[in-house]
């Protein structure tokens, strides 16, 4: 599963919680608001929808679980893109500048002699 950018970016709130759930295997106070809005996301991501009991706590962490996995190495991976692409940016901005001067050169005098 794939998810894009602005999908990774509705999800971004809930990060806490996907790395709660994926590294330590609990999930605490997750709001039934919270849940709709992740399983949307997932649901559009996924092209079908994802049936749990919201009120078992070990099928709320599975599906944290199965949306939070995917979901970390998505955004780690955006993350590297979007740095790379700024380094690129960088890159051709300072290649852009005039070279500098080195400041220990001589400097010559009109008539082209040094100083």
């Amino acid at each position: 599963m794939f998810y894009t950018r602005e999908q990774i970016e509705k999800l971004e709130k809930y990060r806490k919680t996907f790395e709660t759930a994926v590294r330590s295997g609990f999930a605490r106070n997750v709001g039934s608001i919270a849940l709709k809005e992740i399983e949307e996301v997932y649901d559009e991501a996924l092209g079908s929808h994802y049936s749990y009991n919201n009120g078992c706590s070990v099928c709320v962490l599975g599906f944290l679980k199965k949306v939070g996995e995917p979901f970390l190495k998505e955004a780690e991976k955006y993350k590297r893109l979007d740095e790379k692409e700024k380094e690129e940016q960088e890159a051709n901005t300072n290649d852009s500048e005039p070279p500098k001067t080195n400041k220990r050169t001589r400097k010559k005098k009109e008539d082209g002699t040094e100083q």
